[in-house]
């Protein structure tokens, strides 16, 4: 098994425990360091304080572990605030502005941003600001991504 594999194994649980999804686990080169990084997730956004959490809960398992034998740069990091939104998690962001990526065109575009509305297992109603719809429903079927809109 590769050591990201056995890593994985070995702090997913734990994380899980703590309300983290373990997104991801790479073991790298970068120049003459080695580095473990860990990516996690959770329902909402990842805060600097999750991370913080993530790494003193991580660092000891590892540790006691020693998996790794060589020595290397511990690095937690999350999928950031763009992040693609599962259709299940939507409940989280109703009136949110959302974009929406879709796999072919509707109505003639394929992607568009408004505010959810509502949802069901099967679609969401975006309401737009366009005037020449007021809102748009999308069956799940036909949506490729979701993202969260970032205002500054």
């Amino acid at each position: 098994m590769a050591i990201k594999d056995d890593v994985r194994t070995l702090i997913e649980p734990a994380l899980k425990v703590v309300g983290y999804d373990l997104a991801n686990v790479q073991f790298l080169k970068q120049g003459k360091n080695y580095i473990l990084r860990v990516v996690i997730d959770k329902d909402g956004p990842v805060s600097f304080d999750d991370i913080l959490r993530a790494g003193d809960l991580i660092s000891p398992l590892l540790d006691e572990a020693d998996l790794i034998k060589t020595s290397y740069l511990l690095d937690i990091t999350s999928l950031g605030i763009d992040k693609p939104i599962a259709f299940e998690k939507l409940e989280l962001y109703l009136e949110q502005d959302l974009e929406v990526k879709l796999k072919e065109k509707v109505y003639e575009k394929d992607v568009y941003r408004g505010v959810l509305l509502s949802f069901n297992k099967d679609q969401i109603i975006l309401g737009l600001t366009s005037k020449k719809m007021k809102e748009v429903i999308l069956k799940q079927s036909q949506i490729k991504t979701i993202r969260l809109v970032i205002k500054f």
